[in-house]
């Protein structure tokens, strides 16, 4: 299974509807695929601050950008002072956060010029069935899924927008809902 052609990890897609958002496959750019798991939690606010938050599902980026491996587990403070013991360069973990968020836009814009619409943000039919072999709420319905899709992508437009990153619009294709 997959989306946007990238394949999916070994974490199954019925416990995690943040996978299409990731730009770099599943768990490599997204930090979504424990949380139901460990939080439980299974409505469309907390999945939409999961997945849309560069302290939640983005941050798994940060790595990426400062070359730590994903699996230390650093807190953005930790990494900051890091930062600075290692190059002498004086970060904030809040501007790591802001260079999160920025990747993960730049990100996105790109795949909003080359033309996805929000069906190219989905998962397949099979992730919104319940799997009786997972012991876990089932809760990514189809109906929840869609309704997820449409705040997380007015999250990241507007947040394009904030970060003067938006495509003018003749640029992108019009968003079939």
């Amino acid at each position: 299974m997959h989306s946007k052609g990238v394949e999916f990890p070994a974490y199954l897609p019925q416990t995690n509807p943040g996978y299409p958002w990731a730009v770099a496959g599943g768990h490599m750019s997204m930090r979504t695929y424990m949380l139901l798991l460990n939080e439980r939690e299974t409505d469309v606010d907390y999945w939409l601050e999961a997945i849309t938050s560069p302290e939640r599902g983005l941050s798994i980026l940060r790595d990426d950008l400062v070359g730590v491996c994903k699996f230390s587990g650093l807190s953005d403070e930790i990494m900051a002072d890091a930062v600075e013991r290692v190059t002498g360069l004086a970060v904030e973990a809040e501007t790591l956060r802001e260079a999160v968020l920025r990747t993960f836009l730049r990100g996105y814009r790109l795949e909003r010029l080359q033309g996805f619409t929000a069906e190219d943000y989905r998962l397949p039919r099979r992730a919104h069935e319940e799997h009786p072999a997972i012991d876990l709420p089932h809760f990514n319905t189809p109906e929840f899924f869609a309704t997820l899709r449409d705040r997380v992508l007015d999250r990241f437009d507007a947040l394009l927008g904030d970060a003067s990153l938006a495509p003018s619009a003749g640029d992108l294709q019009e968003r079939d809902a």
